[in-house]
């Protein structure tokens, strides 16, 4: 097989139009779609040079939708719609995981890496913090609450296919497996300390959780701690937050 060019990345913006799970509680539909619509617009303006995919698993059709259709021809959007999940009860980090699975299975010789961004949430500062040569996995990682942010991160398709295909088999929102957790327990126990780095600064991001639906905004004293522990922690060669607040 023909070897994929270091620069060759891709956008997966992940995004389930109607909630399939009982642990959503931002469920409004009209809303979530016009979240999508919005972050889609935003993240193709800003990376103009990738290829962008909405990857979509809810039972909405959007081949009917007229404002969607023209999104995607005219941003040159790509959809990868996939099957309605089954599971339920293992929640929306789940189903997820495994729509993203089958993406990275159709996508992997394309491209040598990929950008993932839960679909309704704008990281206003994304190409900053994604401008250069992805290696491994670039993701936050903390210690304390054992958890691996996974709204948005930026990895290899080899890493991914190799410490992270798989893990969503794991994830049950009802017992409090999170696909954080899964995703953190699984980098921790692996030989993937030299493939793993922290953002270089705080994503900037807005929106509504779909967790607890509330905004997503951080106090910005912190973050400005939270910033100046970052380059700290990225001088002493350590991957992960030690402490939270």
């Amino acid at each position: 097989m023909e070897q994929v060019s270091p620069d060759k990345r891709s956008l997966l913006i992940t995004g389930t139009v109607v909630p399939n799970s009982n642990f959503v509680v931002h469920t409004n539909i009209e809303q979530r779609l016009e979240e999508y619509y919005e972050g889609l617009l935003f993240y193709s303006a800003e990376f103009p040079n990738d290829d962008i995919y909405f990857l979509e698993n809810s039972i909405y059709d959007f081949s009917t939708d007229k404002k969607f259709q023209q999104l995607f021809s005219d941003k040159k959007i790509t959809l990868l719609k996939f099957p309605v999940s089954d599971k339920t009860e293992q929640g929306k980090g789940y189903q997820e995981f495994e729509m993203l699975d089958n993406a990275i299975k159709q996508l992997s010789g394309k491209y040598y890496s990929f950008i993932k961004i839960t679909g309704r949430y704008k990281v206003l500062n994304l190409f900053e913090l994604t401008d250069f040569v992805c290696t491994g996995l670039v993701a936050d990682c903390h210690k304390k609450t054992k958890v691996v942010q996974t709204n948005v991160f930026y990895s290899t398709m080899d890493f991914y296919n190799k410490h992270l295909k798989g893990l969503f088999s794991k994830a049950d929102d009802s017992k409090g497996i999170f696909i954080e957790h899964v995703v953190y327990r699984k980098i921790v126990s692996s030989a993937t300390k030299n493939e793993i780095t922290l953002f270089a600064s705080n994503p900037i991001i807005t929106g509504t959780s779909g967790s607890y639906g509330g905004t997503l905004g951080r106090n910005k004293y912190k973050m400005l701690l939270r910033n100046v522990e970052r380059k700290v922690l990225r001088i002493l060669g350590i991957k992960q937050f030690l402490i939270e607040y």
